[in-house]
C-alpha cells in the first residue's frame, strides 16, 4: 500500500512538472498568436497614399494556418509578375516529385521549336542560350532556374518558367491545375507565357490572399493532394536564408517595369514560434516609357517598406 506521504510527494512532483511545462509552452503559444504592431494598417495606408492615385496596393499578412492579421484589398486581382511562379513550382513538384532528378518531359522539344508559344517571342540568340543552359536539365534544375535564376540570365530564368507552363498545358491548363488544388487559390490566373505581350491575352494575376495561401500551405507543410517529400522540395527551392532577427525566410518575389509597373513580395518567415506569411502586391499604370524607371523605384521602395512594417523592421 502507498503511504499518504508518498501520495503527497508524488502530487507535488507532478504539479512542479506541469508548472515547468507550462512555463515553456505558454510563452510560445502567446508569441505565435501575437497581433501585429499597433497602427500597422494606418502606416501601410500612408505608404500607399504617398504613391499617388494611379497606384494600387494589396496586402495579406497572417499565420500559416490562414488566419489574417492584416488584409488590405487582399481579394483584388493584381499583376503578379514572377511571384506566381511559387504556385507553378507547387504544381510541378506535386506531379513530378518521384522524378525530380529526371528531365522535365517535353522541355527539350519546346526549346527546339522556335514557333512554340513558350519561346516564339524570344530572339534566336536568347533561345540558343536557353537550349544551352536548360537542355537536358533535371526537373528540379529547371525549377531552381525558374525560381531563383540559378546559373542563368534573366531571359533564361523566364524561359524556364515557360517550360513549366508548357508542361502544365499552357497558361490555361496551368491555371486549371492551380485552382483545382484548393478553393483558396481561385485568385490565381496565368494568361500568358513569361515576357510575352502583357496586353495580347491579358496579364498573369494573383490576389494577395491567393498568393499568400500558396505560401501558407507550404509553411505549415499541408497542401491538399501533395506528398510531404514534394512539399519539402518546394520549401528547399524557396528558401532564402535568414533575416536580421534570425527567422528563416522563404520567398518568391516578382517585378516588371513595363506597363503596369509591378512589384510583388511574397513568402513567409518562420522561427520556433511559428510562421508569418505575407503577400505585398504593388502596381501602377504608367503609359509613358520614360516615366517607368522612376515609378519602378517608388514601387520597389514602397513594397520593401510595407514588408518591413509587417515584420516590425522600423
Amino acid at each position: 500500500m502507498v503511504s499518504a506521504a508518498r501520495v503527497r510527494w508524488t502530487a507535488r512532483v507532478v504539479r512542479r512538472v506541469v508548472a515547468a511545462v507550462a512555463s515553456v509552452v505558454v510563452p510560445v503559444a502567446t508569441a505565435a498568436a501575437a497581433d501585429p504592431p499597433a497602427g500597422l494598417g494606418a502606416e501601410i495606408d500612408r505608404v500607399a497614399a504617398a504613391l499617388g492615385p494611379r497606384a494600387r496596393v494589396a496586402v495579406w499578412f497572417g499565420t500559416a494556418d490562414g488566419r489574417p492579421l492584416l488584409a488590405r484589398d487582399a481579394d483584388a486581382p493584381m499583376p503578379s509578375a514572377s511571384a506566381i511562379k511559387a504556385a507553378y513550382l507547387l504544381e510541378l513538384f506535386a506531379a513530378r516529385a518521384p522524378g525530380l532528378a529526371d528531365p522535365l518531359p517535353g522541355a527539350d522539344a519546346v526549346l527546339a521549336d522556335a514557333t512554340h508559344p513558350a519561346v516564339v517571342h524570344f530572339t534566336a540568340e536568347q533561345r540558343e542560350t536557353a537550349r544551352r543552359l536548360l537542355g537536358g536539365r533535371s526537373t528540379r534544375g529547371i525549377a531552381e532556374a525558374m525560381i531563383g535564376g540559378r546559373d542563368v540570365d534573366n531571359v533564361t530564368y523566364n524561359i524556364a518558367a515557360n517550360l513549366v507552363t508548357a508542361w502544365g498545358g499552357g497558361p490555361a491548363g496551368l491555371t486549371r491545375r492551380m485552382r483545382a488544388r484548393d478553393p483558396r487559390l481561385g485568385g490565381l490566373v496565368a494568361r500568358r507565357y513569361m515576357l510575352a505581350d502583357r496586353k495580347a491575352d491579358g496579364d498573369n494575376e494573383a490576389t494577395a490572399a491567393a498568393l499568400a495561401a500558396v505560401h501558407a500551405m507550404l509553411a505549415r507543410r499541408d497542401v491538399p493532394g501533395v506528398d510531404p517529400a514534394a512539399i519539402d522540395a518546394c520549401r528547399e527551392v524557396l528558401a532564402a536564408g535568414a533575416d536580421s532577427a534570425g527567422r528563416r525566410v522563404f520567398r518568391k518575389d516578382g517585378e516588371l517595369d513595363s506597363d503596369p509597373v509591378t512589384r510583388t513580395r511574397a513568402g513567409w518567415r518562420e522561427d520556433a514560434h511559428g510562421a508569418r506569411v505575407f503577400a505585398v502586391l504593388v502596381a501602377e499604370d504608367v503609359a509613358a516609357e520614360a516615366d517607368r524607371p522612376a515609378a519602378a523605384a517608388r514601387l520597389d521602395a514602397a513594397a520593401r517598406r510595407i514588408e518591413g512594417l509587417l515584420f516590425d523592421e522600423r
